[in-house]
């Protein structure tokens, strides 16, 4: 049980290693995935690269690729990283599909919301029914506690906020 937690947190380690390279490239801006879908501009970010993989293991995939509008609220690298062990084994164990798609779920919700346009604390349900109040503080965003680091990437299908926490299901 600790070599597999040892494990999954190396793999962790190597994919943030992988994002900190990424991350010296210039950052997308809003135009840079144009019509490519949200399945596919997350394939194409470096420091989202545990959430895009989540993603792919999951029917949200599907969902995701769908016309949309979508706004998703992704973890960085970091903010995987700063999650308990035990958090970390049950979301990505093999048997346990059904957590990481619920948690996936709270990430991502059926509407276009820009942080350009968040000018007063306003909400929006996710795909699992929970309310993300969003939050407007000394001129930055936040979801549910999350701050958003980079936002409004613009896809076909909706945007993407890069975020620095995990949003955790209420249940």
């Amino acid at each position: 049980m600790k070599r597999q937690i040892g494990l999954v947190r190396c793999c962790l380690i190597g994919m943030a290693t992988a994002s900190a390279l990424f991350a010296l490239s210039p950052c997308p801006r809003a135009d840079d995935f144009g019509a490519k879908d949200l399945v596919e501009a997350l394939d194409g970010i470096g420091e989202l690269s545990t959430f895009a993989w989540a993603v792919h293991q999951c029917m949200i995939s599907d969902i995701l690729s769908e016309r949309g509008p979508f706004t998703i609220f992704a973890p960085n690298e970091e903010a995987f990283l700063n999650l308990p062990a035990e958090s970390i084994e049950m979301l990505f164990s093999l048997d346990n599909r059904d957590a990481l798609e619920g948690l996936l779920a709270c990430h991502v919700a059926p509407d276009l919301v820009l942080c350009s346009e968040v000018l007063h604390d306003s909400s929006i349900t996710a795909l699992n029914d929970e309310v993300l109040n969003l939050v407007r503080k000394n001129g930055a965003v936040y979801v549910r506690g999350a701050r958003i680091v980079k936002p409004d990437i613009r896809c076909g299908n909706g945007v993407i906020h890069i975020i620095d926490q995990v949003i955790l299901n209420n249940d």
